[in-house]
């Protein structure tokens, strides 16, 4: 299918903006839609709740739907602090009435301690809520395809995309502020001055001796995340073609350790062979939580290999949008013809080596599925082919034909021609991933964590993810699924509630 992106594009987190519009001047109307609409106790499974009072017994001063509201309200308001929540909690009745907290209020010390005990048990509530949000955008799907008036709709089958990217936390540490590598290439600097060799690049060497790790933490590596080289702790997200958040991987150490070690001649051929090798354990995760519902996969160059292909055929993925990586493994042609075939798979003229025209798929009686392609000089005239080439390469009135068999080579022929429209067009549905990560980079809890906690970074951005999730589910709680055309309507829903 190819999708018209003509119209106004769309996200949930538009949705998202409309609520917190409504922050300042309507903060009881939101507590009644969530209230009414949401119920934090349908996502906690029974291990949370014994894992949590088996510490110190059922009489526990705080519930533990206390604390999941609390943090959830902190992240969907994008409170920056756990300070600033509890300062909220004390001077807000509404908010404590909301959370249920009947006496005493959590300080900042058990906070972080829930965070770091309990991560694996929230992992589990959001787990829980993506299972809930896979049907709802299935549902939604469906409406949109039953509807005359929104079956060419752009969203439409969308939820049937699957979408994976790489981000990464930078924290507060002195590697990552520009003094610190100033003050490396001054060094540097002075040492060209007192050896005098023309040959020496003091920039160069500044960068080869920064430490490779962060003092502070080693789990904060130098590597190269949001754009440029820093001291990051680097995840891997996943979100559908609606940019509903739908799974966190956090590539640390332990995630590392379990890929194949090799040896790297730079930092960029580092890079490209972990987020390649990464892509098979996230979707493997994420499949065995939730199996597969999804047609196709997007992701950028970095994943392409043959590896990562095969692995996706095999996992149901029936179309697969990679842009061909140049440092991928290399192109091996499977047409028997004397034809030579661009990095895309398209077969060139061997006068002055044009791309072949697309001509479509084609199958037969117990045939191959196969790709047919014609001369670039070859036009269809009254049905019948005509080739006005000057010099042909073949006898035929048509000019050259050949045919390629997508099933032999999955990577260059992954469900759809690489240089056709609806390759281009859907690769563009990338940006929501994009967005789904900018926005959450918005909150200052998580653009420029203060915290050296990985585990409190972690289960932070749990939580935000779960708060994006949670729009969702209001929306779809409410009945009010039109937001797919105009997303403004949330006002509206406030309205309802």
């Amino acid at each position: 299918m190819v999708h018209n992106f003509d119209f106004e594009s769309i996200s949930i987190f538009d949705i998202y903006e409309e609520l917190t519009s409504h922050l300042d001047t309507k903060p009881n109307q939101i507590f009644e839609l969530l209230r009414n609409n949401f119920d934090i106790r349908k996502f906690i499974p029974s291990t949370f709740y014994n894992s949590y009072y088996a510490s110190l017994g059922k009489n526990r001063d705080i519930p533990l739907e206390a604390m999941l509201s609390a943090l959830l309200f902190m992240h969907l308001f994008k409170i920056p602090t756990t300070k600033l929540l509890r300062l909220l909690l004390l001077i807000c009745q509404e908010l404590r009435d909301f959370c249920g907290f009947t006496g005493v209020l959590p300080d900042e010390p058990l906070i972080s301690r829930f965070k770091e005990t309990f991560e694996d048990h929230i992992k589990l509530v959001f787990d829980a809520m993506v299972s809930l949000s896979l049907d709802i955008c299935d549902e939604m799907n469906n409406e949109l395809l039953n509807k005359p008036e929104t079956k060419d709709h752009p969203m439409a089958n969308l939820n049937e995309l699957l979408i994976s990217d790489t981000s990464a936390f930078e924290p507060m540490v002195k590697e990552n502020n520009p003094k610190f590598l100033q003050s490396e290439i001054t060094r540097q600097e002075k040492f060209a001055q007192r050896i005098n060799n023309p040959d020496f690049d003091p920039i160069r060497a500044a960068y080869a001796n920064m430490p490779k790790q962060s003092l502070a933490n080693p789990e904060f590596k130098l590597d190269y995340a949001n754009g440029h080289f820093c001291y990051s702790y680097t995840y891997s997200l996943l979100t559908n073609g609606w940019g509903i958040p739908l799974d966190v991987n956090f590539l640390n150490k332990d995630f590392y350790a379990s890929l194949e070690k090799q040896s790297f001649d730079s930092p960029d051929e580092q890079k490209y062979f972990y987020d390649n090798a990464s892509l098979r354990p996230i979707l493997s995760s994420f499949i065995n939580n939730h199996g597969n519902r999804f047609s196709s996969f997007l992701g950028d160059s970095e994943f392409d290999s043959y590896a990562n292909f095969e692995f996706l055929r095999a996992n149901g993925f029936k179309k697969v949008f990679i842009p061909i990586n140049v440092r991928g493994s290399a192109i091996s042609n499977n047409n028997a013809s004397a034809l030579s075939f661009s990095p895309d798979g398209i077969p060139l003229c061997p006068k002055d080596n044009t791309l072949f025209n697309f001509e479509g798929f084609c199958a037969g009686k117990n045939r191959s599925k196969r790709i047919k392609f014609t001369c670039p000089r070859t036009k269809r005239v009254k049905g019948k082919y005509n080739c006005d080439c000057s010099d042909k390469c073949t006898d035929s009135p048509s000019g050259r034909m050949t045919y390629v068999y997508p099933d032999r080579d999955f990577r260059l022929y992954p469900g759809v021609v690489r240089n056709s429209d609806e390759f281009f067009q859907t690769y563009k549905v990338r940006t929501v991933i994009e967005r789904t990560i900018s926005t959450i980079k918005s909150n200052p809890a998580l653009s420029k964590p203060k915290t050296l906690k990985t585990a409190t970074m972690r289960v932070d951005l749990l939580f935000a993810l779960m708060a994006r999730n949670i729009i969702l589910i209001l929306a779809y709680s409410l009945k009010k699924k039109d937001f797919l055309s105009n997303f403004r309507c949330f006002s509206n829903l406030l309205k309802a509630a």
